[in-house]
C-alpha cells in the first residue's frame, strides 16, 4: 500500500498549491467532501468561461475554464424499459463524470437543483451560456428545469420534440442573445413571428420562412437553413434598399441551385458592382465566410452591403453582410 498523508495538516497556502495541480473532475469531487473543501476549491477562483447544458434522456452539463473542462451527467439511469419514464429532478441523484468513468455523490443527497447551486458556486458562474433540448427531454418537467437552470444566453430546440413540448419550452425559457429553432411548432404565422421580431444577437431558423418573416427580423445576425427562392431573396433586397431591417448586420441563406440562373437574374432591378478580389478576401476573413463571387449593393441612405455567393450543389449559399 502506498503511503498517505493528511492534506489538512499542511498550511492552507500549500493546500492551494496542491489543489492547483488537480484536474477539474478531481477538484469537483474534492469540493463535495465538506464545507471546508468546497470553500477551498471556491477560493481557487476557477471561473467558467463557457457553460453548456443539453437535455435529452439525461442531462449533460459542460463547464469550460481557461485551461480545462468538465462534463457532468445526471439521470443516467436509463435502459430499454424506462427510457420514456418520467424523471423527477427534485429527487436526489448522483453525478456521473464520463471522462473519468466515475460516479460522485454528495454527503447530503443532492437533487439536480442542489447540484446546479453547488456547481455555480465552485465554478463562479451565474447562468449557462447555452441550453439545448433534444429528443428524450420530454421525460423531464419543464417547470422544474426552469427552476433549476433559470434563463440562458443561448437556446436551441430540436425538431425531434413534439409541438406541444416545444411550445412549453419556448413559453418558459428565453434567450436574450442567441435563439435557434429547428422547427415551427405553431399553427398561426403570427405566433412564430414573435421570435422573428425579437432583438437577438443571433437568430437561427431551420424551417420554411416567408418574405414577411424575413422583413420582420430584428436580430443582428440571422441564419436561415431551409432553402428559399431567388425571387424571395430578390424581393427582400429591394425592401432592404428602401430601409427595412435596420438592425441587420448579416444574413445567411441558401437557394436551390436549380432556381439560380445567373447573378443578373438573382439581382434583377438592383444596381450592384463587383467586389475586388483583395477586398473580397479581407471581408471573408473578417466575417468568416466563403465566397466564389461577391458583389456590393447600396441602400438609399448610403449604407453598403455585400452579397457573397458560393455554389455547394444542390444549393447556392448566400451571405448578406452589411458594411457599417
Amino acid at each position: 500500500m502506498k503511503p498517505t498523508f493528511s492534506l489538512f495538516r499542511l498550511p492552507e497556502n500549500v493546500i492551494v498549491k496542491v489543489l492547483n495541480t488537480l484536474y477539474l473532475g478531481q477538484l469537483f469531487a474534492f469540493s463535495l467532501i465538506s464545507t471546508k473543501t468546497k470553500n477551498l476549491v471556491t477560493s481557487l477562483g476557477l471561473r467558467a468561461e463557457s457553460v453548456y447544458i443539453s437535455i435529452s434522456w439525461n442531462i449533460t452539463l459542460v463547464v469550460c475554464t481557461e485551461r480545462f473542462l468538465i462534463v457532468i451527467n445526471f439521470h443516467e439511469d436509463l435502459n430499454a424499459q424506462n427510457e420514456f419514464l418520467f424523471a423527477d429532478i427534485t429527487l436526489p441523484v448522483d453525478a456521473y463524470l464520463p471522462f473519468q468513468d466515475t460516479t460522485v455523490q454528495s454527503p447530503i443527497p443532492f437533487n439536480f437543483i442542489d447540484w446546479m447551486n453547488h456547481i455555480r458556486t465552485v465554478f463562479c458562474f451565474t447562468k449557462p451560456q447555452k441550453l439545448r433540448f433534444y429528443r428524450g427531454s420530454e421525460r423531464f418537467n419543464i417547470g422544474s428545469l426552469k427552476h433549476a437552470i433559470g434563463n440562458v444566453n443561448a437556446f436551441h430546440v430540436s425538431s425531434e420534440l413534439t409541438d406541444a413540448y416545444i411550445k412549453e419550452v419556448l413559453k418558459l425559457f428565453n434567450a436574450p442573445s442567441d435563439m435557434s429553432l429547428d422547427r415551427n411548432p405553431f399553427d398561426e404565422a403570427w405566433e412564430v413571428q414573435q421570435f422573428f421580431i425579437q432583438n437577438y444577437k443571433v437568430f437561427t431558423f431551420f424551417d420554411v420562412y416567408s418574405l414577411d418573416d424575413m422583413l420582420l427580423v430584428n436580430s443582428k445576425r440571422v441564419n436561415f437553413y431551409c432553402p428559399t427562392t431567388r425571387i424571395q431573396f430578390n424581393q427582400f433586397l429591394h425592401h432592404w434598399i428602401r430601409g427595412s431591417n435596420p438592425r441587420l448586420q448579416s444574413m445567411f441563406l441558401s437557394i436551390d441551385i436549380t432556381d439560380y440562373v445567373s447573378i443578373e437574374v438573382l439581382l434583377k432591378g438592383i444596381h450592384y458592382i463587383d467586389v475586388a478580389e483583395e477586398e473580397e478576401l479581407e471581408i471573408c476573413q473578417k466575417h468568416n465566410i466563403v465566397s466564389d463571387y461577391m458583389v456590393q449593393i447600396r441602400r438609399k441612405d448610403g449604407t453598403t452591403a455585400v452579397i457573397a455567393m458560393s455554389e455547394r450543389e444542390p444549393i447556392l449559399n448566400v451571405h448578406f453582410v452589411v458594411l457599417y
